[in-house]
């Protein structure tokens, strides 16, 4: 009698684990999913599974992400955000964390027990939506950007925007 090995089930792919990632962060996340099917961006909610640091200054966003990356640094889900100009890192959540740097805005839930905050995002593994778009799309392994490790390269990064380019002989 022939046996054949028992089938394994097709691993989902990683922008469809990054979609059922981001919505959990939401009570109800089911509401992401009607609003990424009918082509919006869907409230994510922050402070329950992470908080975005977002980069008011598109350069040094894309300067700080490309510095993390050629350091070999693990860099979570990025968001560009066209319509303000940012970059949007979701980084781990931290308690007491403060961003006191110039271009930057922490949001994050109050720790007062407010409503949840929210932050617009496209569903992951689609083209841009309403002008934003992932850099680093959630692929479902639940990485994040440690916040020590962004403000570092956003350091580094402001710095280097700041030199001037080198001469050319």
């Amino acid at each position: 009698m022939l046996t054949t090995a028992p089938r394994r089930p097709h691993p989902a792919p990683a922008h469809v684990l990054g979609a059922r990632w981001l919505a959990s962060a939401n009570r109800q996340a089911a509401t992401a999913f009607t609003e990424w099917r009918a082509g919006q961006l869907a409230a994510i909610e922050t402070g329950r599974r992470f908080n975005v640091v977002r980069v008011t200054d598109q350069r040094l966003g894309i300067a700080a992400l490309q510095d993390m990356q050629l350091a070999g640094v693990v860099v979570g889900p990025v968001l560009l955000n066209r319509p303000r100009h940012a970059v949007e890192f979701l980084i781990a959540l931290r308690q007491g964390e403060h961003w006191q740097m110039r271009d930057l805005e922490l949001i994050a839930r109050a720790v007062d027990g407010s409503p949840a905050v929210t932050v617009a995002m496209p569903a992951p593994g689609l083209p841009r939506t309403q002008g934003r778009t992932w850099l680093v799309p959630p692929d479902g392994r639940q990485f994040l950007t440690h916040p020590h490790n962004l403000a570092n390269a956003l350091r580094r990064a402001r710095t280097q925007l700041r030199r001037p380019p080198a001469r050319r002989p």
